[in-house]
C-alpha cells in the first residue's frame, strides 16, 4: 500500500511539473499582451494536435499520459484549448486569475488526490451516472488555494474580492465535480479556466 501511494505521488508530481508550464500563459499576458500570447498558444496547440494524432495512432508514446487517456484525447490538449479560449474571451485580469487557478489550483488538487482514495472521478465513470465528486479534503484544498491565489494576484489583476472569491468557488467546483455526459466526463483542464472566467466576468458585471 505504501509503495503504491509513493508511486502515485511521484507520477502525479511529474505530471504536475509539466502542468506548471501553464504559468507561461499569465506571464505572457503580463509581459507580451493578449495578441502575442494567444498566437503563441495557438501555434503550440496546433503542433500538439499533430503530436496527439500520432500518439492516438500508436506512432509515438507519451509517458505522462494517464492510463484512462491511452485511447482518447489526453488532458494536455484540453489544457491548451481552455487556455486559448480563456485568453481570447476574457479581460486580462480575469484571464490571468483563471489560468492561475488552473496551473496552481489544479496542481494542488492532483497532489492531494494522489494520496487519497477515490479521487480519479473522471476515469471510467459507471454507466448511468451523471456526476461524481472528489473527496471533501481535495475540494477544500483546491478552494483554499484558489482563494489565496485570487487574493495574491488581485494587486496585479485588479479584481475585487467578490470577483476572485466567486472564481475560486467556480474553479473548485469545476475541478471537484465531474459532469458526465453519455458516459464521458468533461475535462477539468478545460472547464476550470473557462467556467471560472465566465463566473468572474458575470460577478464583475453585476458588481
Amino acid at each position: 500500500m505504501a509503495l503504491e501511494w509513493q508511486r502515485k505521488l511521484v507520477r502525479e508530481t511529474r505530471r504536475k511539473a509539466i502542468h506548471l508550464t501553464g504559468l507561461s500563459v499569465p506571464l505572457g499576458l503580463i509581459f507580451l499582451g493578449r495578441t502575442v500570447t494567444a498566437a503563441a498558444i495557438a501555434l503550440v496547440f496546433s503542433l500538439s494536435l499533430l503530436l496527439e494524432s500520432a500518439r492516438l495512432q500508436g506512432k509515438i508514446r507519451l509517458p505522462e499520459v494517464r492510463d484512462h487517456e491511452e485511447t482518447k484525447v489526453a488532458g494536455y490538449i484540453y489544457y491548451m484549448a481552455g487556455s486559448l479560449l480563456t485568453v481570447l474571451l476574457f479581460p486580462p485580469g480575469i484571464a490571468i486569475t483563471a489560468m492561475l487557478f488552473l496551473s496552481l489550483g489544479d496542481t494542488v488538487s492532483g497532489l492531494v488526490g494522489s494520496i487519497l482514495q477515490n479521487c480519479d472521478v473522471r476515469a471510467a465513470p459507471p454507466p448511468g451516472i451523471s456526476w461524481r465528486i472528489k473527496p471533501l479534503p481535495v475540494v477544500a484544498a483546491t478552494a483554499a488555494v484558489c482563494i489565496l491565489i485570487g487574493y495574491l494576484a488581485s494587486g496585479l489583476s485588479g479584481l475585487l474580492p467578490q470577483v476572485y472569491l466567486a472564481g475560486a468557488a467556480a474553479a473548485a467546483f469545476a475541478d471537484g465535480v465531474a459532469i458526465i455526459i453519455k458516459d464521458k466526463s468533461l475535462d477539468d483542464n478545460f472547464t476550470i479556466p473557462v467556467f471560472s472566467g465566465i463566473v468572474m466576468s458575470a460577478v464583475a458585471m453585476i458588481g
